[in-house]
């Protein structure tokens, strides 16, 4: 028996098992890097009981960077940001199809309001929500192979333009359903304090920089339109996309218990927070790893629009 067991969950991503991660050689790391390549999401149930055993492990899987949000920096622990709860660092409260959440966060990739998608990210449950809180992550990849070959044809050369935002301007993927802002006599509202970020233009498809594979880059959280298209096309496309990408056989929908560990290869995957009840409580922190895909660039309207203008 080897230093960990890997057993696959549903659909995508596996679970490590049996691992001490204060005892791991260099073969043992080297594995569970390898494990991740395969995987793009690992699981470690109830892992990590401090801080510092967390930063360990996340490290294993590359070099941690500081976030560009400092508001949300843990004191003494700035490798790792924390999310969640009722002050400055829950986001506020959101309302989806009538029921009041915090913490939840639409389908969306890390860093996609920045040119450079970050490599990837580790999550660690503090305070587990009692009644919800789910976490759930699609594989991208898998999700590109399964596209209708004209479908994918039709979007390999286009680019979307994303902003930063905490509030989708439609459910994409998932219609019918209705998200808001919640007022203020039904939750709290952000505290998070949030730089400027210009707007950036990432391309729909990207090739994976480590194993080659092509992956969906659509981090719909931000997605304002599709460059090139007249809009209502653009929603049209970017929706069908969408609801392919979270299909269920490309998804892993994790139900947290405290001190479990999340990583997630950022390159290849989406993820959705569902929140959790307002007279609840939840707390996570993440470490985010360094080393960006460098995917996007700035927009520039001027010279975005000169290129559309010529290549129509």
């Amino acid at each position: 028996m080897g230093a960990f067991q890997v057993i696959p969950l549903d659909h995508i991503g596996a679970e490590i098992v049996g691992l001490d991660p204060l005892t791991m050689t260099d073969e043992t790391k080297k594995e569970l890097y390898a494990t991740w390549m395969t995987y793009g999401v690992l699981l470690f149930r109830e892992a990590a009981p401090e801080p510092e055993t967390h930063i360990k492990l996340a490290k294993v899987f590359g070099d941690l960077e500081i976030h560009p949000v400092k508001s949300l920096l843990v004191d003494g622990q700035e490798e790792l940001i924390q999310l969640g709860g009722h002050g400055k660092n829950s986001g506020g409260a959101r309302v989806m199809d009538g029921d009041v959440r915090i913490g939840q966060t639409y389908w969306h990739q890390d860093t996609a309001y920045t040119p450079n998608i970050c490599k990837g990210s580790m999550l660690r449950m503090i305070t587990a929500s009692k009644r919800a809180g789910n976490t759930v992550w699609t594989d991208t990849s898998k999700a590109f192979d399964a596209l209708p070959k004209e479908l994918a044809a039709r979007i390999a050369p286009l680019e979307t333009l994303q902003c930063y935002t905490d509030m989708p301007r439609r459910t994409w993927g998932m219609p019918g359903h209705e998200l808001r802002h919640a007022r203020p006599d039904e939750g709290p509202v952000s505290e998070v304090v949030v730089p400027d970020f210009p707007h950036v233009v990432h391309p729909m498809v990207v090739t994976h920089p480590e194993n080659g594979r092509k992956a969906l880059l659509l981090s719909p959280l931000g997605y304002l339109t599709i460059l090139g298209l007249p809009e209502d096309e653009a929603d049209d496309l970017f929706e069908e996309v969408m609801a392919h990408t979270i299909k269920p056989e490309f998804c892993f929908d994790h139900s947290w218990a405290e001190n479990d560990l999340v990583l997630w290869d950022n390159r290849r995957t989406l993820h959705y927070a569902a929140g959790f009840p307002v007279d609840d409580d939840r707390m996570i922190q993440r470490a985010t790893l360094a080393g960006p895909q460098p995917t996007g660039r700035h927009y520039s309207a001027e010279a975005d629009q000169s290129a559309e203008s010529a290549s129509a």
